[in-house]
């Protein structure tokens, strides 16, 4: 007789998602000639800039956005400070306070200003 043959089979739970923040880095214009009736005083646009993602002073993630104004980076859930890397004494640069939920991506914009004469 012959005894019934058991198998243990080991499942992984699946991969849970990445918690992501998706950062659009904007460079906006101010100044220079007065512009025509109706034209902007500011103009905006993505541009490439390198970022630094921190938490609590630390810094937990970082990179350079592509020509598009766009990058993604894995974060820990919880609350960030995105600012800018290295800019210029001339650029006006925001730091935005991001709270990033765990295992789901979130957007920022991340804004430096030239105020030109």
């Amino acid at each position: 007789m012959r005894e019934p043959a058991f198998g243990v089979v080991a499942c992984a739970p699946p991969t849970p998602p990445p918690t992501q923040l998706v950062v659009t880095t904007i460079e906006t214009w101010c100044g220079g000639v007065i512009p025509p009736p109706g034209e902007p005083f500011c103009h905006s646009y993505p541009t490439s800039r390198t970022v630094d993602v921190s938490h609590s002073g630390t810094i937990v993630a970082s990179g350079t956005s592509g020509a598009a104004g766009t990058l993604t980076v894995d974060v820990p859930a919880g609350r960030l400070v995105v600012s800018a890397h290295e800019v210029f004494s001339y650029m006006i640069c925001d730091a935005p306070v991001v709270t990033a939920v765990a295992e789901q991506t979130t957007p920022v914009t991340q804004t430096c200003t030239i105020m030109a004469p």
